[in-house]
Order: structure tokens, then C-alpha cells, then sequence
């Protein structure tokens, strides 16, 4: 898949297999920061199910005591067959990527013919009792016009739905602010079709603000990255595929603990490496915004993770 608001449609450069983290090296990492007090994991990629027998690395995760739960985003093209195995092995919840309900958009949106595998993963997922939310991405002039669709799909599946604002993390330099729906004028469309949205209660260090209705039928989340920035609530980290940890989306640098765990380093040289990324978090896309500097493909998604 190349989706619009997240990969280049040309000149890709692929990671070498050699470059990966084995599973035994994210295992060991994940215990290093559960040691730490990091309490639940997303397996994200690029695609986490393109791994071979991605079940083996939830199966070991989910052994590491004190961790509370193993999620999983993906953009579901390859799901189907492994949510049995996947559930099985300790995967919790998925979330899958969905941004129309249109097949032929769905096409011009990620590249690919792959809309019915996707919504059958979806209804696989469901039937398995597997927790499923949907990430979508709303675009003017994309997908805007289907806001109401998908909040009436959470209300007939019970599956969460978050809306996510286009952030200039895009590999096609489309970006623009005149892209940009916000969680305002999201709420504002759903309320005109919809009784009024009511809040739920919201962990501060989750991105998504959560709402429901007044009969309690679904439940829609606002990932408002653009319009109000969550920044100073964010205890998020993350490794990329290749082993960089960066605290922040937005972050330039990273910390390479792929060549501490290569280079022999022991637990308490990687804690002190983690501990100093933490520390010199940045101030995120709140900086960037005051500084008038937000422009297209600030940084790349799909070199980061979904």
C-alpha cells in the first residue's frame, strides 16, 4: 500500500531484512522498558502481518510481566487469516486502517485494489470477539463527505472509530492546511446527523478524545494533532523496525538501540540510553506550529510506524 497521507509514491527506499529487529531483540527491548514502567505495546510497522509468523513475537510479549496489554495497528490487507492465531497467541485489540467505504476511492487513496479483504478482516475480527477500532485519516476533499458513514458504522458494529486530522507526516508532500479537517468541524458535521456527541472520560496521555451518544451506541475519538495538539500530555515512545527510538513523531534524531544490542551493551547502558531520549523529549508539533514552520513530509510515517 502507499497511502496518500503517509508514503512517497515513488522512489521508496526498503529497509534490508538484515536491518530488522529479530522478534528475540523487540522482546528484549519490550522487557527493558516494562523494567521502566512502559505498561502497554502496539506492534505497528510499516505492516507488522508482511513478518513472518508475527504470532511467535505477540506469543512472547505477551509472557513479559507487569505488561498490560499487546495491541496491534495494521492496515488489514493481510489480517483475515491470522486473527484466530493472533488472538490466540495474546494480541488483545487491533487497529485497523479504513478511510472510505468506497472501493474505487480506497483505490486512489492507498494504491491498491484491497477494500473487501480489509472490511472481511474487519467482520472476522468482530466475529473472533477480537476488539477492533478504526483509524481514519479525513482529508478535504477526499473522504470529508463520509464522516457520518463511518460514525454510523460504530454505532451498528461497535467498533470505535477515531478520526484522525492529516498531519504533514505525509511521503507525497500533498500536506496543506487547507487539507485539514478539524475535530471542530468534524463534531459539528456529526451533530447535524446525529444526536449530540457527549464526552467520555479520557486518559490524558492518550492522543484520541473519546465521545459517544446519548443512547450509548457507539463510540467516535478525535485524534487532533493539528488543531489542538496534545504534546504536553504525551508519554508515548517508539521504536522503529530498524531499532531507532524516538520520543516524538516530529523528531528528527534518534537513539540507535538495534547497535547497543549488536554492540554487546548491557540493560543498564540501554535504560541509560532510553532514559536520555525521554529527557530531551521535544516540545513536538506545538513548537512547530508556533513557529509558523508547518510545511509538507516534516517527517515520513512510513519510515516511523502506522
Amino acid at each position: 500500500m502507499q497511502c496518500v497521507y503517509c508514503m512517497p509514491s515513488n522512489n521508496t527506499k526498503w529497509l534490508e531484512q538484515d536491518n530488522l529487529l529479530s522478534y528475540e531483540q523487540i522482546t528484549r527491548l519490550a522487557k527493558i522498558f516494562v523494567s521502566l514502567g512502559i505498561e502497554k505495546i502496539k506492534i505497528t510497522g510499516g505492516e507488522p502481518t508482511v513478518r513472518g509468523n508475527v504470532e511467535n513475537l505477540i506469543k512472547s510479549l505477551s509472557s513479559i510481566e507487569g505488561l498490560r496489554s499487546i495491541s496491534m495497528t495494521t492496515n488489514g490487507i493481510l489480517l483475515k487469516d491470522k486473527i484466530k492465531i493472533l488472538k490466540e497467541s495474546g494480541l488483545e485489540s487491533l487497529n485497523i486502517s479504513l478511510d472510505t467505504f468506497k472501493p474505487d476511492r480506497f483505490k486512489s487513496m492507498s494504491g491498491i485494489d484491497g477494500f473487501y479483504k480489509v472490511m472481511d478482516a474487519i467482520d472476522t475480527a468482530i466475529y473472533e470477539n477480537l476488539p477492533v477500532k478504526i483509524n481514519t485519516v479525513i482529508m478535504r476533499g477526499w473522504n470529508d463527505d463520509e464522516i457520518s458513514q463511518f460514525v454510523r458504522f460504530s454505532r451498528d458494529t461497535g467498533c470505535i472509530v477515531k478520526f484522525i486530522e492529516f498531519m504533514p507526516l505525509d511521503g507525497t508532500g500533498i500536506w496543506s492546511e487547507d487539507l485539514v479537517v478539524s475535530k471542530k468541524k468534524m463534531i459539528e458535521t456529526i451533530n447535524k446527523d446525529f444526536n449530540k456527541l457527549t464526552p467520555l472520560y479520557n486518559d490524558k496521555s492518550d492522543p484520541a478524545r473519546l465521545y459517544t451518544f446519548e443512547d450509548e451506541k457507539g463510540v467516535i475519538g478525535f485524534i487532533p494533532s493539528i488543531t489542538e495538539p496534545f504534546c504536553q500530555n504525551c508519554d508515548r515512545v517508539r521504536i522503529t523496525a530498524d531499532g531507532k527510538l524516538y520520543s516524538c513523531l516530529f523528531d528528527k534524531s534518534s537513539n540507535d538501540l538495534k547497535g547497543l544490542l549488536e554492540d554487546g551493551k548491557s540493560d543498564i547502558d540501554i535504560i541509560k540510553c532510553i532514559n536520555k531520549s525521554v529527557q530531551e523529549k521535544p516540545e513536538g508539533i506545538i513548537k512547530i506550529i508556533k513557529s509558523h514552520s508547518l510545511r509538507p513530509t516534516l517527517n515520513v510515517m512510513h519510515t516511523i510506524g502506522g
